[in-house]
């Protein structure tokens, strides 16, 4: 009990990263987290069964109308994942409603989707959504969001499903710890991922505002990977006496999978689009997996989901009549 103690707030890649970092550091650690799993999923299937269970068509076509705001990794990733649930997964459990008659809307501000991207390698994603049936609407911002739909480039798009893939907030620890932000909130950290003033705090990740040779990194998984792995090790460095670490952050390219089968990847001069590219987003997927067997088991599953598109077992319950509702008990 005498042993440092190191409390790591948030259960996010650069949590765990940091977690992993100092399983074998002569420290307590302590993981907080809102949940006790954490989770990477693009989507649940909570609008069509909604849409399944309702008798008002007009209804029905708001909850299968999805927009997803934000045409980067996330939108492009989300919308070819809808458009396969749509396609093979849900299309036959079903007597009411057709998922093929869902509708995809992937809106982006920006004159293309996938800005990170080189134009050729945007351009096959965008083709492989389109061939997908997502709907891709480029050069227009989302005006409006509400309950019933949005308002983009001064129309209405009645929907029930509105998805925000253009970013996260960052989380409220700057007003905590009473540090600078950015114009984004995110908390303005030293060099090696300190709050200034604050020597004994490190954030990481989607909150911190982390600059590496002139440039502030990007609020993606990869970063908070590497930014969570590097703090452990300094922490250790500091317990031991030693040298600390320099943080040297590597970019491992541009990833972004586009539904089965077909992704994009850019990495210096290399660019590859279609099976290779998905067949590397599987591979990096698999290998960040906190334990071994958690990539054995996700490797078998997903192999064995991919060659003979069988899911696991799925109850849609109707709801009960208003009369059995309010029966006695």
């Amino acid at each position: 009990m005498d042993a440092p103690h190191i409390v790591i707030v948030g259960g996010g890649f650069g949590g765990l990263a940091a977690a992993r970092g100092l399983r074998k550091a002569p420290v307590r650690v302590t993981l907080i987290d809102r949940t006790n799993h954490h989770l990477f999923q693009p989507l649940l299937q909570a609008a069509f069964e909604e849409a399944e269970s309702l008798g008002d068509p007009e209804r029905a076509r708001e909850l299968l109308t999805f927009v997803l705001v934000g045409g980067g990794p996330t939108g492009v990733e989300m919308a070819g994942a809808i458009a396969e649930l749509r396609r093979y997964t849900l299309r036959a459990d079903f007597r009411r409603i057709d998922p093929l008659s869902a509708r995809i809307v992937l809106i982006e501000a920006a004159p293309r989707i996938l800005g990170h991207f080189p134009e050729p390698l945007a351009e096959k994603a965008r083709r492989r959504l389109e061939r997908l049936g997502v709907e891709v609407l480029t050069g227009n911002a989302v005006e409006k969001i509400d309950a019933g739909g949005v308002t983009v480039g001064g129309q209405r798009l009645a929907s029930r499903t509105v998805i925000w893939t253009a970013g996260v907030a960052a989380s409220p620890a700057a007003s905590w710890l009473g540090a600078p932000t950015d114009r984004a909130g995110r908390v303005i950290v030293e060099a090696d991922g300190r709050v200034p003033g604050h020597r004994e705090v490190f954030v990481i990740g989607d909150t911190a505002h982390w600059q590496h040779e002139g440039k502030p990194l990007p609020g993606v998984a990869p970063v908070a990977m590497q930014q969570g792995a590097f703090v452990a090790r300094l922490i250790q460095s500091e317990l031991a006496g030693t040298p600390p670490p320099v943080f040297r952050y590597r970019d491992h390219g541009n990833l972004a999978v586009v539904g089965r089968g077909y992704a994009i990847f850019h990495h210096g001069r290399l660019r590859l689009g279609g099976w290779p590219a998905w067949l590397l987003w599987v591979f990096v997927h698999i290998a960040n997996l906190a334990a071994f067997m958690n990539r054995l088991r996700t490797m078998t599953q997903w192999g064995w989901t991919y060659f003979t598109r069988q899911r696991g077992s799925r109850l849609i319950l109707e709801p009960a009549p208003r009369s059995e509702r309010h029966a006695g008990g």
